[in-house]
């Protein structure tokens, strides 16, 4: 019996001892196979990672050079813009001669005198040579540029136009007999856009003397101009508080202009 007992409990034990070394040797067996599909598994993502990222950094690179070329292109078409709104601001010393003289006579003696045949004798002479009519037509052709100008430069440019532009259409009505003209000149206020486009200083000097002070006006817009120029070619874009002072620019030059219609 004692044999019998001995030989089963080695037999037991050798059981075990199998049963033990069986589980160890499938867990490790196990492991190492996971391990082996878990590094294969990381190594195709990580080399799909690597071709996306490759890809993405190739993407990148064509939209870039894409955006460069655009950019280039559009700085083209900034510097074509530029040239034509300055040739246009240069256009008006044309018609120097009569918007000057409107800024030397006070509105009150226009409007008292805007009928005599030598008001109209003056201004015909002043203008003489000059068909307003191409001349503003032309004029208009700056508009193309806006597109590729920007907010602050272009409200700086049309408040300068829009003023000039009201006191030709002035000097030409005063060529034209035969017109209410006291009633049909008060409808031409261009202080508003210089309250709107002009530091304080400025407009002061305007209502102090409207002749001194509007030539002070326009050589502060042409080089508010050229500052705002500098800046788009430089890359610089306007702030919020520019853009809302161009955008009110921009109403103030736009009434006016509407104001004679």
């Amino acid at each position: 019996m004692s044999e019998i007992l001995s030989s089963s409990v080695l037999s037991a034990a050798l059981v075990a001892a199998l049963i033990w070394l069986s589980r160890t040797w499938i867990k490790t067996r196990l492991t190492a196979s996971i391990n082996l599909e878990t590094e294969e598994t990381i190594a195709k993502l990580k080399s799909a990672l690597d071709a996306t990222n490759q890809k993405v950094r190739d993407l990148s690179a064509v939209a870039a050079s894409a955006n460069q070329h655009v950019e280039s292109k559009l700085l083209e078409h900034k510097i074509d813009a530029i040239k034509l709104v300055w040739e246009t601001v240069q256009d008006w010393q044309q018609v120097t001669p009569a918007t000057l003289t409107i800024s030397i006579l006070p509105e009150d003696w226009i409007e008292q005198n805007a009928s005599h045949h030598g008001t109209r004798s003056t201004f015909e002479q002043l203008l003489k040579g000059i068909d307003p009519a191409s001349f503003l037509k032309k004029q208009n052709k700056v508009f193309l540029a806006r597109p590729f100008v920007s907010e602050p430069a272009w409200a700086l440019y049309f408040a300068y136009h829009s003023f000039l532009c009201n006191r030709l259409t002035k000097a030409v009505l005063l060529t034209m007999p035969d017109l209410e003209h006291p009633q049909i000149l008060k409808r031409f206020g261009e202080r508003q856009l210089v309250v709107k486009s002009a530091p304080p200083e400025i407009l002061a000097a305007y209502d102090k003397d409207p002749c001194i002070g509007a030539e002070s006006y326009l050589q502060y817009l042409r080089e508010s101009m050229l500052s705002e120029f500098n800046d788009m070619l430089s890359g610089r874009r306007a702030g919020a508080e520019a853009l809302k002072n161009a955008a009110e620019v921009l109403r103030a030059a736009e009434a006016l202009s509407k104001s004679a219609i």
